[in-house]
């Protein structure tokens, strides 16, 4: 990735460790994490694999909540968040952990954990919203 090493140089810039991108998919599903992710491809000037992050996420999302809505009501609702959080976090360290290390050791910056809170919560909301208003229009059972 040459233009990703040559934008490293650029401390001004602010990449998201993976860490953050772990704690934003667990509040806020995957899209949230894939948000951060692409944050980080964009300042590494990769905009294409931002915009093909943001949809898997996007996909991503859509998948946990249908396998979620098909569990048994007995199932541990903790599992899924922790099993898809823990994979994007070994995925964003093996894509973005070195460079992200990198960066900060050159003197870089880390996006702010508020900011990483404040969207996540913005992206359940959305999540959340967008689920009831589906069930809503959903024929109701008699």
């Amino acid at each position: 990735m040459e233009t990703s090493a040559t934008n490293l140089n650029d401390t001004h810039q602010i990449l998201y460790s993976p860490k953050q991108v772990a704690i934003a998919s667990f509040i806020g599903s995957p899209v949230a994490a894939c948000w951060f992710f692409a944050k980080n491809y964009r300042q590494l000037g990769d905009p294409q694999k931002a915009t093909q992050c943001l949809v898997w996420g996007i996909v991503g999302t859509v998948v946990v909540l249908f396998v979620a809505f098909q569990l048994p009501d007995r199932f541990p609702n903790q599992i899924i968040p922790l099993a898809y959080s823990f994979g994007l976090l070994q995925a964003s360290k093996r894509v973005h952990g070195s460079l992200v290390e990198q960066h900060l050791s050159a003197g870089g910056k880390l996006g702010s954990w508020g900011g990483v809170i404040g969207v996540s919560f913005l992206f359940l909301l959305l999540v959340v919203a967008l689920v009831f208003g589906i069930l809503l229009l959903l024929p109701g059972e008699s």
